[in-house]
């Protein structure tokens, strides 16, 4: 009868220790996916700030006055974000035709479709993110 009292603690602790991971395990992987979707999200924002960066330096490259300006930026705005299959491009607005002596501001937004990565178990949905970059040319510039 010892044995059996005993046999029968062993068991009940090990169906604890089974019940304890099945509760852990699967907690701790949410954690650890939450964890990488914040780090896919600034990743995001960084990649989109960049963007915008050179969007505003690429429209202070045009000649002054023309249109341009808008041109160089959309395509630079367009070819930066290309390569980032999670990011869909939004507008880019503001980036008006370059006067010397004034301050190109550029406004790009870009969605960060969640489902193109691991993470989109996660975050199931896309999320709209936004950047603001001003740019000006220098004085020396001859034009």
């Amino acid at each position: 009868m010892i044995r059996t009292s005993r046999s029968r603690a062993g068991s009940r602790q090990r169906g604890q220790a089974l019940l304890e991971t099945a509760i852990t395990v699967p907690l701790l992987l949410l954690f650890v996916l939450g964890f990488l979707a914040v780090l896919v999200r600034i990743e995001a924002q960084v990649e989109l700030d960049a963007a915008t960066s050179l969007a505003a330096a690429a429209a202070v490259t045009a000649p002054a006055g023309s249109m341009l300006s808008h041109e160089y930026a959309n395509q630079t705005w367009q070819g930066t974000l290309r390569q980032y299959g999670y990011l869909q491009p939004g507008p880019l607005d503001g980036c008006d035709a370059y006067v010397p002596a004034q301050t190109v501001t550029c406004r790009g937004s870009a969605t960060l479709d969640y489902r193109q990565t691991p993470m989109g178990l996660v975050v199931p949905f896309p999320l709209h993110i936004q950047s603001v970059a001003t740019a000006q040319s220098s004085r020396y510039r001859s034009r």
